[in-house]
């Protein structure tokens, strides 16, 4: 608890959720507003009269939007005043625009008072440790969504991502214990696979959201959250029965990836079947492209197809990595000069074939980066991190997982293995 209260400003035209968002802290002395602006010419008066810590902002704000205001608040730089918008969806230009002026976060209407109060405590939380240069002083800057994606099925994409989000996860913690650094996010609700990568049983998934819902939140996208013992968080959107199921909306994905930046470190996303709406949406918003590729002719051809489509559809070249993986002994016959002469492009980390360590890894759902970290595999996949920005360092943090794991490397994957990474399912003994 802070030594003071935390001090909020509320601009609402209307008034509605002022008043709500007041009713929601009545008797509580953590926290006091101070100041209920009734236009953005009063907003912007009253933050630098004020300068409150936290600025809620709803987005029919008059005369102008409150995004608006958010935007020319930033400009101001009070770094004593951290902003959320109110609305009553999310949208692609609205998710945009609050990533552009650092806005913490979104909170969608109607308001819920466990909801609010959380997001208001965690917004103070994070500018308070920017204030005090904590190690957290760049995070909103240092926040990424890294998308894999694949021309084609059948080209590793699950598999590195997967263990690159098991590697991302095993070096944050070593830096930042116990932090939100990395979720996996499997978008693909017809085949996704990232939950039997992991040996999860998701009891709820985005397929489960029903495809009419104009916002999800936070509360909404937390509900659907599954805890791995690696340290990564997943969300799966994968369904047992995905015939007959809607696809996901872009009103859907966009909403659940603001989300997930605004509490995540990392957010990676396995991409799904390439050129839907929901793909595109995805690789749009994302910092980073990781193209994984299958080394045969036809993958290589696919691939330079997509990466074509790519470039024409303006997403910077910078922005896409090339991950070239050996699917079968007999890819070596083809060079990494080769394989870069028919993309056209420069290859980032080539993942080397391993024999039956990669098939037995997926079929007992534990990710070799964590039970095998010393191969050639797992160090492909960790140069990939590292190329990424990742400071992988040396050793594990995980030697009390390893503990558990009594068929590791020494086993040879001769011996049957326990569920050992699935974290207990909410609601189970």
């Amino acid at each position: 608890m802070p030594n003071q209260a935390i001090k909020i400003l509320i601009a609402d035209s209307e008034g509605t959720t002022c008043d709500r968002i007041c009713s929601f802290l009545t008797g509580d002395p953590t926290y006091q507003v101070v100041g209920r602006a009734v236009n953005a010419d009063e907003c912007m008066s009253l933050a630098l009269i004020k300068r409150p810590d936290v600025i809620l902002v709803h987005n029919g704000l008059k005369p102008t939007s409150g995004i608006e205001v958010c935007e020319q608040l930033a400009l101001q730089n009070l770094d004593a005043a951290t902003l959320l918008v109110v609305a009553q969806a999310m949208d692609e230009n609205l998710f945009r625009r609050m990533m552009a002026a650092n806005v913490s976060e979104l909170l969608v209407a109607p308001l819920q008072k466990n909801r609010t109060m959380d997001a208001i405590r965690n917004a103070f939380d994070k500018k308070a440790s920017q204030r005090h240069g904590g190690a957290t002083a760049s995070s909103e800057e240092s926040r990424r969504i890294i998308a894999v994606t694949g021309a084609r099925g059948g080209c590793g994409r699950t598999m590195v991502a997967v263990n690159l989000s098991c590697a991302i996860a095993r070096a944050a913690e070593r830096i930042s214990p116990g932090g939100n650094n990395v979720v996996l996010a499997d978008i693909n609700v017809r085949a996704g696979d990232a939950a039997t990568f992991l040996d999860i049983r998701p009891q709820r998934t985005l397929a489960d959201i029903t495809v009419s819902a104009s916002g999800v939140d936070r509360e909404m996208i937390e509900s659907l959250l599954e805890n791995h013992a690696s340290g990564v968080t997943l969300l799966s959107a994968s369904t047992p029965e995905p015939y007959g199921r809607q696809e996901l909306t872009r009103g859907i994905i966009v909403s659940a990836l603001a989300v997930l930046r605004s509490r995540f470190k990392y957010t990676l996303v396995d991409v799904g079947v390439t050129g839907t709406e929901v793909s595109n949406v995805t690789l749009d918003f994302c910092d980073t492209i990781l193209m994984v590729v299958g080394m045969d002719l036809a993958r290589l051809r696919a691939a330079r197809l997509y990466m074509a489509h790519l470039l024409e559809a303006n997403f910077p070249r910078e922005k896409i990595q090339v991950v070239l993986n050996d699917i079968q002994p007999e890819s070596k016959s083809i060079s990494t000069a080769q394989a870069e002469s028919i993309l056209e492009a420069t290859v980032a980390v080539r993942v080397p074939n391993e024999g039956r360590l990669v098939p037995a890894s997926i079929n007992l759902g534990q990710p070799f980066v964590l039970t095998h970290p010393s191969s050639p595999v797992s160090q492909a996949i960790n140069d990939l991190a590292a190329r990424l920005g990742v400071d992988i360092g040396k050793g594990s943090s995980f030697k009390g997982l390893f503990k558990r794991l009594h068929w590791g490397e020494t086993n040879g994957w001769s011996a049957a293995a326990p569920s050992a990474y699935a974290v207990p399912h909410k609601g189970s003994s």
